[in-house]
């Protein structure tokens, strides 16, 4: 039985009163948000000038991370808690030193946002009658690390700022969010979020119940899977039973077994079984396992998991020895479509349900079959891996060690980080989707090549995922692989030859031929879109500071950021208006993306997965993500919905010649027709080539070398080369392959036929052509729309068929839908019926 705790207030609180005593209850009290953090309760008091608003307001900021601030809330004890043997008070993030006081009595103290705690209370300290008051005293992140600052800065050298590298080292809580020359915050400082994160839970068990319960797959065969749970039971009396019951998506028994309470674990055998497989490989299959506790032949206690029948592997070399980095789950290769997960929230870190639920129709859209939880990130609930078990996403997970020196000669740090590792594994390894553990992110990078070595006498963290996290996965969780460290392998982050990399700095360096792409970059940096600056930061794009000559430097003064001026992808400079430039930051991250995601796919045989940095932007103006702060999908989501469709076709130049390239990521051969047209500015026809290709599973097939046709180009800004793979009739993928730069694209622009049609609730269904090639088709909205695909070229001759979704409505107007070609003239403008 589970109680949550609302109805809260917070007021500032005396960093020089004493801890450890019962806190004072004065102050000016005001209404408090849990989940949540001080400072967004302070913003809508209008007592804190919105941190994202500028640069001013994010320093002016920093005094609410330095303060105390005390919690409270008051609650009725369920009438049931009489007969309740075991209660406890569940904290499921506080950011994060805090004392947690009930009636009067400190229950417990936190020092890790990474962590779930749980304090017992007991029957005297509950009051059964009347209202419990309970507080959360949540201290000052400088303060509590003050002890701590001249040793860490004598061995780490990391300097002596809390919201800095040495804050970074000694709070365990989100740690991109500290400022290291940069943060996501992206205002020249960092703001590190204060208060109760996550919600605060009363939880009562009446006898006997189940602290742990794992499922495992140990092995597959033909017609059987052999199963493991581990358990832990808690007040199980003797003659206690467990009794565990499997059953299929149909409510038929798949598997029983029954052993004592204190056994730890039991077996059974699954009869041919049905498996988990990641999307794109099969149906990402869920048994339900019930649990259930047996005293003297009643039932005291129950619960129900989803559990996936599969296994996973990390295969680091072929038969041939040749060294390769890939995924097998039930012993087939898997080609990963991934994202790196950004926390939802720069300051409280967490989204609303409704934010994660859109996030996931994002994922689902774009195909993706892989998140990776990044060590600069926070932990997840249960729901977050619950959803990817459902559609089929496997989880990569790193160990919240970021770019950074950390204090592994401490046994306190080391205990701490070591008791959050734990948690996260326990909380992630019964789930399906949950294929690899990683120690951390870019501390060997960092030690290999970011010249600590010239700073410090030896590797400090090192230890932590080189020595203390391998036993503890490997005894929490024997059947996932595990890696020390992302990027590994190689003799430098970026190397091509072994393990995974992460492929950031130029274009170049998706050139090589990579193994495996854990991140991605190529010095191209975009922000939010304008609907969202307003929203969160109160800047209003179209006002006339921002829509006259001289707006950059009113940009910069708001926000300490300069003019972007490198457009090496897209060739795309307009800056007549800040709208207009932030439109050109998005138009060159599609570009940029889209070249050298399609140099991983079509031109990288060894390379067996892109995990894009970074699939969502934590804050309105963080410079990478393909989805904004706001939640809108901005150009270079669809660019890498694109490359990542199962089936993906290409184009592009080798010298003279224009090379054809097929590939293949379904889990079956595919028989496709490839057809390519060189066009004219007009949409006439120069040449046309069709070719009917088999495509193995996870193959790459050269289609075609057209030889010279380079050579037969008259103009090269006003020719084109299309390609299209179809299946049956009906287009799977298509490219175009432009001669000039992205921007000299000189086509004759005729406006789009475009037709729209009602597909059910908040869905349509689009239909598109164009009488002449079109560089790039924009379709917008008034609202956020989902698009099956957007900011895509258009050849003539060719319908192309889009579904929309409404992913939120934003605004009390119908919704409007605008068709434009980009550099066009005209915007189409629709009202969806």
């Amino acid at each position: 039985m589970e109680k949550t705790i609302d109805n809260w207030q917070a007021a500032q609180y005396d960093c020089a009163l004493p801890d450890r005593q019962v806190p004072q209850e004065t102050g000016a009290w005001f209404p408090a948000m849990v989940p949540g953090a001080v400072q967004y309760d302070l913003t809508a008091l209008g007592k804190l000038e919105n941190p994202y608003a500028s640069s001013k307001a994010a320093f002016a900021a920093a005094w609410v991370a330095k303060s105390d601030w005390l919690y409270r809330a008051e609650f009725d004890t369920p009438s049931a808690a009489a007969q309740m043997e075991t209660i406890f008070l569940r904290l499921k993030g506080v950011d994060t030193y805090s004392e947690v006081w009930l009636n009067g009595v400190l229950l417990g103290e936190t020092a890790n946002a990474m962590r779930i705690y749980e304090f017992p209370v007991n029957h005297e300290t509950l009051r059964h009658r009347g209202k419990n008051k309970l507080l959360i005293r949540v201290k000052s992140h400088h303060r509590m690390i003050e002890g701590k600052i001249d040793e860490t800065e004598k061995r780490l050298r990391n300097g002596r700022s809390p919201e800095g590298l040495l804050g970074k080292s000694l709070i365990r809580r989100y740690q991109r969010s500290f400022f290291a020359g940069s943060s996501l915050l992206n205002l020249g400082t960092g703001v590190l979020g204060i208060g109760v994160n996550r919600p605060v839970q009363l939880v009562m068990y009446p006898g006997a119940y189940l602290s742990d319960l794992c499922f495992r797959t140990e092995r597959v065969s033909a017609d059987k899977a052999f199963c493991t749970v581990l358990f832990t039971a808690e007040r199980a009396g003797t003659g206690t039973v467990l009794r565990l019951i499997l059953t299929d998506a149909d409510g038929a028994t798949a598997a029983e077994a029954e052993t004592r309470a204190d056994a730890g674990s039991a077996s059974f055998t699954v009869a041919d079984p049905k498996l988990w497989h990641p999307k794109g490989y099969g149906e990402p299959y869920l048994y339900a396992l019930k649990a259930e506790l047996v005293q003297n032949g009643a039932v005291v206690y129950e619960c129900t998991r989803q559990i996936g029948v599969r296994t996973v592997t990390l295969a680091k070399q072929d038969s041939s020895g040749r060294k390769t980095f890939y995924f097998k789950v039930n012993e087939k290769k898997i080609v990963v479509h991934g994202q790196n997960h950004i926390p939802l929230d720069y300051i409280k870190c967490y989204g609303s349900p409704e934010e994660y639920d859109r996030l996931f129709k994002l994922l689902e859209n774009q195909g993706v079959n892989m998140i990776r939880i990044w060590g600069g990130g926070v932990a997840e609930d249960d729901s977050y891996y619950e959803l990817c078990d459902r559609l089929g996403i496997l989880i990569w997970h790193d160990m919240f060690l970021h770019s950074n020196l950390y204090p592994d000669y401490d046994p306190e740090f080391v205990k701490e980080f070591l008791a959050e590792a734990e948690g996260v594994l326990k909380q992630a390894r019964s789930h399906p989707c949950f294929c690899l553990v990683c120690g951390g992110n870019e501390q060997q990078e960092g030690w290999d090549e970011w010249g600590w070595k010239q700073a410090v006498d030896r590797f400090y963290g090192e230890r932590l995922f080189q020595e203390y996290l391998p036993p503890l996965a490997a005894r929490l969780c024997p059947d996932i692989p595990y890696i020390p460290n992302s990027p590994h392998g190689g003799k430098w982050a970026q190397s091509p030859v072994e393990g995974e990399c992460h492929n950031w700095g130029n274009f170049y360096n998706s050139s090589k031929d990579p193994l495996f792409v854990t991140e991605t970059c190529w010095t191209s940096e975009s922000y939010s879109r304008p609907e969202t600056l307003k929203k969160y930061m109160g800047l209003d794009v179209d006002a006339p500071e921002f829509s006259r000559p001289g707006w950059a430097s009113r940009w910069q003064e708001r926000t300490g950021l300069g003019l972007f001026n490198r457009m090496p992808y897209s060739n795309w400079f307009s800056v007549e208006t800040l709208r207009s430039y932030l439109h050109g930051l998005e138009l060159e991250q599609l570009r940029a993306d889209y070249s050298a995601l399609s140099m991983y796919r079509f031109r990288s045989p060894s390379n067996s997965g892109v995990i894009y940095w970074s699939h969502n932007k934590g804050g309105p103006l963080f410079q990478f993500g393909c989805v904004d702060y706001g939640g809108y999908p901005m150009m270079p989501y669809y660019a890498v919905k694109r490359v990542f469709a199962p089936i993906g076709v290409h184009a592009y130049r080798d010298v003279s010649d224009i090379v054809v390239m097929l590939s293949n990521h379904t889990a079956e051969t595919a028989d496709v027709m490839v057809e390519a047209v060189h066009l004219g500015r007009r949409g006439e026809p120069l040449g046309r080539w069709t070719r009917n290709v088999q495509a193995e599973a996870g193959g790459l097939v050269r289609v075609q070398r057209l030889e010279v046709l380079y050579e037969k180009v008259q103009s090269r800004t006003e020719e084109a080369f299309y390609v299209c793979a179809l299946q049956d009739g009906n287009p799977l993928a298509e490219d175009m392959l432009f001669f000039c730069p992205f921007s000299e694209y000189d086509g004759e622009y005729r406006d789009l036929n475009v037709s729209v049609e009602s597909a059910g609730a908040d869905t349509w269904r689009l239909r598109l052509s164009a009488e002449t090639p079109v560089r790039l088709v924009e379709l917008e909205s008034n609202h956020k729309l989902l698009f099956s695909d957007d900011y895509f070229p258009l050849a003539p001759g060719r319908d192309k068929i889009v579904e929309a979704f409404l992913l939120e409505k934003t605004v009390p107007e119908p919704i409007r839908l605008t068709a434009s070609i980009l550099g066009g003239p005209n915007k189409q403008s629709y009202i969806l019926p």
